[in-house]
């Protein structure tokens, strides 16, 4: 009994550790109570607002965001990351304020990559020290902190990207079943549910993996099979995700993503930083003595060869030292689709460092009477540890200050609208009615705007543009959400004549004008429409009808979710108590004996 309870011990003291890092790089924000509003904030707190409200009203609308985004009727969380925004609207119903949605969500993710971590070190078989020591920086390096820091998607496929790594590293590890068919098509389907792009990322970097597990598995039929039923269930299960994209671009022109400077956004050396655009001096020595070494044993280690390798290749595709003002030109779609080289790090990072942790194990194993080899290895990564833990902490630290001074916002990126009243949008945070703040700083984000065809061409801003047609004119009309995710504006005029209202609508879109229903009319450059108001009170409402095959496709993937989750809830409770009954089984088989 004793050595069962000290083995479950030893086996929580790791992810005790991964905790306690995750609450002190958060310490900072915890103790003064101040929330973040970085880069991306106020675009998915609209979001996921939206979300909530739907949830909290029972008054649900897939497509039209009625409750934010100035209730424009536009559409975001559609073809974003939908259910993983009703997850996160789900959260701040619960917590009920900005504050505690940050804490709780920033906790996960970090929580998650630092596990993710762990586990792709154990899976490569690396000594659990050297395996938790890796987990500890990759929780402070690259984009997993932007989360805390500035609300950045990408820090969520930061912290699913281990587990991508641990699938990749079964296809050559496990010879016999080098896919587990299942494990492949949930961590695709969430990361898909997620955000898109990294799972593009994912797709890609597994195939290196998959073509050296199929030259080297006896059983490449088994492999195949395998895979196609983890695309297949992939597809069934994200069918929400593309399909309504699939709906969306095949009737409307839908704006591209911003376009960025590929050579701004790549990753650079720097003394003293390490999330997303930089790296410190040692983190890059390290990386490039792991090269060195696998360099010098390439026969050893297949696993540690093929991670040291690829993650150096992404690693220097992320970075400034390959030519990306010389392929943006080449490839100008990439400023808008990539937008940022340094994304790449998501995946360098795990490979690199899972490599750094078995040639730790290797080393450290060899002959060594004194245990030298050990100790130096353990003193290095704590070093680097404590190199990357210091800035991370303190940029915490610094962001959080902002919330108590006269700046408020860490970010005024596409900020169009500002509370001159800072005190109250402290306190909106921490306001059980989360949805003040959003009235109180607004954003510009041009994404998924429908632009009617005679725009396509015309080389503008379209975030100023929304600015001016939607943000600056939504306050001029009344709102209300109506039953069966309906939206209506009323307004007075004192005259007759054409006006633009500040909705956006798609081709599918239902718009009705003093109860007249409208099938054509005109569009201004963002998809806002133009309409004759009478004197007097006006009064449209605005509806979004979705395609028949679409709501096939949304129920087939709700079904299969539901009966994945069941699934898993069943073989996490058998699991759990054939665990327990083992363990009681034991204890009374040890009275017995006495």
């Amino acid at each position: 009994m004793k050595s069962k309870i000290t083995n479950l011990i030893n086996w929580g003291l790791p992810y005790c550790a991964i905790i306690a890092m995750a609450y002190l790089i958060m310490f900072p924000q915890i103790v003064s109570h101040g929330v973040i509003l970085g880069t991306d904030s106020i675009f998915h707190f609209n979001r996921f607002y939206d979300a909530a409200k739907q949830i909290q009203q029972f008054n649900f609308s897939y497509f039209q965001s009625n409750y934010s985004f100035q209730q424009s009727g536009r559409i975001i969380n559609a073809v974003y990351g939908p259910l993983f925004a009703y997850l996160n609207g789900i959260i701040l119903g619960v917590v009920g304020t900005w504050y505690k949605y940050q804490i709780v969500t920033t906790f996960i993710v970090y929580f998650l990559g630092g596990v993710g971590m762990y586990r792709l070190g154990i899976s490569v078989h690396s000594k659990r020290i050297y395996a938790l020591m890796c987990a500890l920086i990759y929780m402070n390096i690259g984009w997993l902190p932007r989360w805390e820091l500035a609300q950045n998607m990408n820090a969520w496929g930061a912290a699913l990207a281990p587990f991508m790594v641990i699938c990749g590293v079964r296809m050559i590890q496990n010879r016999q079943r080098p896919i587990n068919w299942l494990q492949l098509m949930v961590l695709m389907t969430v990361v898909i549910q997620i955000h898109m792009l990294s799972s593009l990322f994912f797709v890609v970097t597994l195939i290196p993996f998959f073509i050296i597990g199929i030259v080297r598995t006896p059983n490449r039929r088994q492999m195949c099979f395998e895979t196609i039923k983890a695309i297949s269930g992939t597809i069934i299960l994200t069918a929400n995700v593309w399909g309504a994209l699939l709906m969306l671009k095949l009737a409307n022109n839908i704006a591209n993503p911003a376009n960025f400077n590929l050579l701004d956004n790549a990753l650079q050396p720097a003394m003293f930083n390490s999330t997303r655009d930089y790296l410190i001096y040692a983190m890059w020595i390290l990386f490039i003595l792991q090269l060195i070494y696998v360099l010098c044993t390439l026969k050893k280690s297949l696993t540690n060869t093929v991670l040291t390798i690829l993650g150096t290749i992404v690693l220097f595709l992320s970075s400034i030292f390959t030519p990306w003002e010389a392929i943006q030109r080449l490839f100008p779609m990439l400023g808008h689709t990539l937008q940022f080289p340094n994304r790449l790090t998501i995946i360098a990072y795990p490979l690199l460092l899972a490599g750094v942790a078995i040639s730790m194990t290797v080393i450290t194993q060899q002959t060594d009477p004194l245990g030298l080899r050990s100790q130096l290895g353990k003193g290095i990564l704590i070093l680097l540890l404590f190199l990357v833990f210091s800035p991370t902490t303190i940029d915490v630290y610094a962001r959080a200050a902002r919330y108590d001074s006269e700046v408020v916002l860490n970010s005024f990126s596409a900020i169009t609208r500002v509370s001159s009243d800072k005190a109250a949008i402290r306190h909106s945070v921490h306001d059980l009615y989360p949805g003040q703040l959003l009235t109180m700083v607004e954003k510009r984000s041009p994404d998924y705007l429908p632009i009617p065809k005679k725009y396509i061409n015309q080389n503008y801003v379209r975030s100023y543009a929304y600015e001016r047609q939607v943000i600056n004119e939504s306050r001029k009309y009344k709102h209300t959400v109506l039953r069966h995710g309906g939206l209506q504006l009323t307004w007075m005029a004192k005259t007759s004549k054409k006006v633009r209202l500040p909705i956006i609508t798609y081709k599918e879109s239902i718009l009705t004008v003093n109860g007249q229903r409208l099938k054509h009319y005109q569009r201004s450059s963002v998809g806002a429409p133009y309409i004759h108001q009478q004197k007097g009170k006006n009064t449209v409402t605005l509806y979004f009808k979705q395609a028949a095959w679409f709501t096939c496709l949304l129920a087939l993937s709700l079904i299969g979710l539901i009966i994945l989750f069941l699934y898993g809830s069943f073989y996490f409770l058998t699991h759990i108590f054939n665990y327990l009954h083992r363990i009681v089984t034991d204890n009374v088989n040890e009275l017995n004996e006495v």
